[in-house]
């Protein structure tokens, strides 16, 4: 994730449409953080990936978080997420690709990240970044759908490298164990495994699906959310 200087990641049109796409994933993963009780009171929260706040913003609203944290690569969508959560009494620094060196050794109750391991190339530097900044006890919940055991992603990393974007092929396993090397103890299911599944085959865009067989396989299947405790 090296510091990237451009106007959005797809367009002004995608990027806005991706939050709206992102919300109901965003629900489900801050529903998982409250019924595993993994949050305490006033906690200091981080965002791998964080782009316009949208998933900081939803958890503040939820726990009333006292600090949040970012870490967001495209200058462009960190400006966003800045005038966006400047709103919130919770003290808020967004960082740059190099930010973790601004984080504290264990100085975060919560990691997050929704759809960002497929651009990170070193998943054994990424997990001991965490493992340093996470305090013992903290979780830490990574949600992808972007992996070499979705069929889709096949396609779907193609269209993300005809954008610009560098992405890379792991396995929901090699991710497991690269958290496992560094410490952490690893767990794993679908992020959604019920509910409606919304989605307008109307639009044009990225990330499309060939069919509702498909759509559902991806959403309740191949949609996982990996955990990760600080057990020492």
């Amino acid at each position: 994730m090296s510091e990237v200087i451009r106007t959005h990641f797809f367009d002004h049109e995608e990027d806005r449409l991706l939050e709206a796409r992102n919300i109901h994933f965003w629900r489900a993963l801050a529903g998982h953080i409250q019924a595993d009780r993994s949050i305490p009171s006033d906690a200091t929260v981080l965002d791998i990936g964080c782009h316009r706040g949208g998933l900081l913003e939803l958890l503040h609203e939820r726990f009333r978080s006292a600090r949040l944290l970012g870490i967001e690569p495209l200058v462009s969508a960190r400006r966003v997420a800045e005038r966006r959560l400047a709103r919130f009494t919770a003290h808020t620094q967004l960082f740059g690709a190099e930010g973790w060196s601004s984080i504290p050794d264990a100085g975060v109750d919560l990691i997050v990240g929704h759809e960002v391991l497929q651009y990170v190339s070193d998943l054994s530097l990424l997990m001991a970044n965490i493992r340093r900044a996470i305090r013992p006890g903290g979780f830490v919940y990574l949600a992808l759908g972007c992996h070499t055991e979705n069929p889709l992603w096949a396609n779907w990393k193609y269209e993300l490298k005809a954008l610009g974007h560098g992405v890379h092929d792991h396995s929901p396993l090699e991710i497991m164990a690269a958290g496992a090397r560094a410490g952490l103890a690893p767990s794993v299911r679908p992020l959604r495994d019920t509910g409606w599944v919304y989605h307008d085959p109307s639009v044009l865009g990225s990330f499309s699906y060939p069919s509702v067989g498909a759509l559902l396989e991806h959403q309740f299947r191949h949609k996982l959310l990996f955990r990760f405790e600080c057990c020492t």
